[in-house]
């Protein structure tokens, strides 16, 4: 229908040969195929098709394999199921690189991967999730990794931002060279500028030798500054020149010192108010926000928390970890608020682990659930309790006496049900069959809903 010419193969072998005989522009290219698959074969179609922009699709995506379609080629990477509308985009977006030579660039990664199936044994460092925000952070790993633009990673804290970091550096140029991950907070402030930028002999009391600082000591790799948010001014201005110049000063001494860091930073806070409040440089903030990843909580991915359990389950060598876990104790764990993210879930299966001691895990291995101080811990409870919310509008409707108007239950339904559709849906990512089941109906009669409440 947007006036291209579609040929299609049903295996990698067939799409070869089509690729030979056609000129081809665009290739959308799955992953699991019948013979070769799809990352196999990417390469050659490169070949084949003098770098024809490629798109790979999958339905079993992580991060090795969004990073491994990358390094062999991919311009671009969609997970399934995704809209029509995503297709159009992303296909646009293919071919207009390709007329500016930037398809190129996009697959700069140099060097090979193996994809989930061959991975072997887990590791703690991994980020797992099959999401669609997971997705999305997984493409945009794979596409800035290589590069040395900094990187602002986001995310509430236990969302796990340090792992992300450590997979930029894992897939960069860098990798053979350190990185090195530091909260400026955790520093004596008097003596903060001379751990991340060192000191030369007499600079201050106590200063007997000369001494590397951090960005000296990473020479080569990469940085990570942890908490971004909370670096005095004073190194605020200090650590732009790094950025901006590739350069920096030791404490004590006028003579610059060429610095080659790529600088890494997280935080959970809102930078942006840092800058209305003037406790954070709003030039600093554009030059570490370059390029941005943030991640998203784990309530906002709840069908990650299977893989997560059987990940950390073969992390700590559990026996018949993919067993061990079945979808009523994955129910139940999707109930809980999971405030402190993937690190308190963490820690709860490791818990559960220790408990069960082998057999499969219950709901009774696990420990109690954690509440946040500054969640809204009883909000459910609360609607419904006598005078609460619920009690309060109804009470109210009932007032005005407006018989003529439409049913009470409609009125509540339509006050109501459009945001328990987009919660669900958005903790689905997006799944309209997933969220159907969750809310039991049937997809028809979600179809119908979201219609009725212009929900896209």
């Amino acid at each position: 229908d947007q006036g291209y010419e579609v040929l299609i193969g049903s295996s990698a072998e067939a799409g070869l040969a089509i690729a030979k005989q056609n000129s081809v522009s665009l290739i959308l290219l799955d992953v699991r195929l019948p013979g070769e698959s799809g990352l196999e074969a990417l390469p050659k179609f490169r070949t084949i098709t003098a770098d024809a922009p490629i798109v790979v699709m999958t339905a079993f995506g992580d991060l090795e394999t969004a990073v491994a379609a990358v390094q062999r080629g991919a311009s671009d990477y969609l997970t399934k199921p995704f809209g029509l509308d995503d297709v159009i985009r992303v296909c646009q977006q293919a071919l207009l690189h390709r007329s500016q030579d930037v398809a190129e660039r996009e697959a700069s990664i140099v060097g090979g991967s193996v994809t989930k199936e061959v991975r072997g044994k887990r590791e703690s460092k991994d980020l797992v999730g099959g999401s669609s925000a997971m997705q999305r952070v997984f493409r945009q790993i794979a596409l800035l990794a290589d590069s040395d633009l900094s990187v602002l990673i986001t995310g509430e804290t236990g969302t796990g931002k340090e792992l992300v970091a450590e997979a930029l550096h894992r897939h960069s140029a860098r990798r053979e060279n350190p990185y090195l991950a530091v909260a400026p907070v955790a520093f004596n402030p008097a003596l903060l500028e001379s751990e991340l930028f060192g000191h030369v002999r007499g600079a201050f009391t106590g200063a007997s030798e000369d001494r590397r600082g951090l960005f000296e000591v990473a020479r080569g790799g990469t940085v990570l500054l942890d908490e971004i948010g909370d670096l005095p001014l004073a190194s605020q201005v200090k650590l732009l020149r790094v950025i901006e110049q590739r350069q920096f000063t030791r404490v004590g001494d006028v003579r610059p010192v060429d610095c080659d860091v790529r600088v890494l930073a997280a935080t959970h806070r809102d930078l942006r108010m840092g800058v209305a409040e003037g406790s954070f440089r709003e030039d600093l903030l554009y030059r570490i926000g370059a390029a941005s990843i943030h991640l998203p909580p784990l309530r906002e991915r709840l069908d990650d928390l299977l893989p997560l359990c059987q990940h950390v389950l073969q992390v700590i060598d559990y026996p018949h970890a993919e067993a061990a876990v079945d979808a009523e104790l994955i129910a139940q764990l999707q109930q809980r608020p999971w405030h402190g993210n993937v690190r308190e879930f963490r820690n709860a299966v490791e818990h559960a682990a220790v408990v069960a001691r082998g057999r499969r895990l219950s709901i009774a291995d696990f420990p109690p659930a954690q509440y946040s101080p500054d969640a809204d811990t009883g909000a459910s409870e609360h609607s419904l309790a006598p005078d609460g919310p619920i009690e309060r509008w109804a009470l109210s409707e009932l007032a005005r006496g407006d018989e003529s108007s439409e049913p009470l239950y409609e009125r509540f339904l339509r006050a109501t049900e459009p945001a328990l559709l987009r919660a669900v849906l958005k903790s689905r990512g997006g799944n309209r069959a997933a969220a159907a089941e969750c809310l039991g109906m049937h997809r028809a009669t979600l179809r119908e809903r979201l219609k009725r409440y212009g929900i896209q």
